[in-house]
């Protein structure tokens, strides 16, 4: 069973540091080379794999961490992200001597290399940031658990001085998805919006921040559905039974005090059976020989179809297909 997982980014050339926590799989970005600090022992990890860029860290308890652009190197410093494992009793570092060049995206696993280290200040680049502060910042250190860094610089009198900095930003929450479902009648699949569906309880399902809360409202706000996220971000949920005619619904993701609008869709819910009616044909519904040699149409209306539904017409044996249009019509061209 996974266990929750803590994971400091810290940017080399700033130390700016993002914590990120969650359990089950985690995806970190990564926007410039970074050293990923995890909570945790190297002892914990199966096997690394490199895909593309990415970094993929699989986890004896069944979990994988995904390092996105770990091996993008700064054009101008060259320098790439750096992995270190911070077990409470020691710093570990993790390198990678097989890793290569990208391949598209196939996966390859890496051999990984450990060293303890005592910090992880060869890795930052604060001397050239912070180049105006009385004294050159020559270490950074990270407090375990804590959202609160630390940098330790020596001053002109050998006195050691500690600053305290928050770099810690808020981590944001992934933006909700959703696509709704008709499982029921003969046609069924994902609907589009202004479509019609007999289905009166259909399916939300779609992707967003793991253990958020994501719920369906109607038209007037009130809340008709909800559900939780899963650990692999991913939610369904089905509507309890809804009225005939339009409906409009929106979903919304409540990740703690922040919440995200998925958006919305209106769509017309008809469960009553359906009709198709041929109109008159040839003005007097007689195929007289000359209009028979020209060729016609037949057409007509139905009710309670979906734009799209296809239609088959039998007449004299043989068959022609038609398509029912937005307002319900249909038409077929018989040679």
């Amino acid at each position: 069973m996974s266990t929750a997982k803590v994971v400091d980014v810290i940017i080399r050339k700033t130390a700016e540091k993002t914590k990120l926590t969650g359990e089950g799989n985690l995806s970190v970005s990564i926007s410039s080379p970074s050293v990923i600090e995890i909570q945790g022992s190297a002892q914990d990890v199966v096997r690394y794999v490199r895909q593309g860029n990415d970094l993929l860290i699989y986890m004896k308890d069944g979990s994988v961490i995904r390092c996105n652009n770990y091996f993008v190197e700064d054009t101008e410093t060259h320098n790439h992200s750096e992995l270190v494992f911070n077990d409470n009793q020691e710093l570990t570092h993790i390198s990678f001597a097989d890793a290569g060049e990208a391949s598209g995206v196939a996966a390859t696993e890496l051999t990984a290399q450990a060293a303890p280290i005592s910090s992880i200040e060869p890795f930052l680049e604060q001397g050239s940031v912070l180049s105006d502060a009385p004294w050159g910042w020559i270490a950074g250190a990270a407090l375990g658990g804590g959202a609160i860094g630390a940098l330790l610089a020596h001053g002109g009198d050998g006195e050691t001085k500690t600053k305290v900095i928050d770099n810690t930003k808020e981590v944001e929450s992934a933006t909700p998805t959703f696509l709704l479902t008709d499982n029921a009648g003969d046609k069924q699949g994902v609907l589009s919006a202004k479509a019609v569906t007999d289905d009166n309880t259909p399916t939300f399902s779609g992707t967003g921040q793991p253990g958020a809360t994501i719920q369906v409202k109607d038209g007037s706000g009130s809340t008709i559905a909800s559900t939780m996220v899963a650990k692999d971000g991913t939610w369904t949920v089905t509507l309890p039974t809804q009225a005939d005619g339009e409906q409009t619904w929106s979903v919304v993701q409540i990740d703690g005090s922040k919440t995200t609008s998925a958006g919305s869709i209106t769509v017309t819910v008809s469960t009553a059976d359906a009709s198709v009616t041929l109109a008159t044909t040839a003005g007097d519904n007689v195929i007289n020989a000359s209009e028979q040699s020209a060729g016609f149409t037949l057409s007509g209306t139905s009710k309670n179809l979906a734009q799209g539904t296809a239609l088959t017409v039998a007449l004299n044996g043989k068959t022609y297909s038609a398509e029912v249009g937005a307002n319900g019509a249909w038409s077929v061209k018989v040679p």
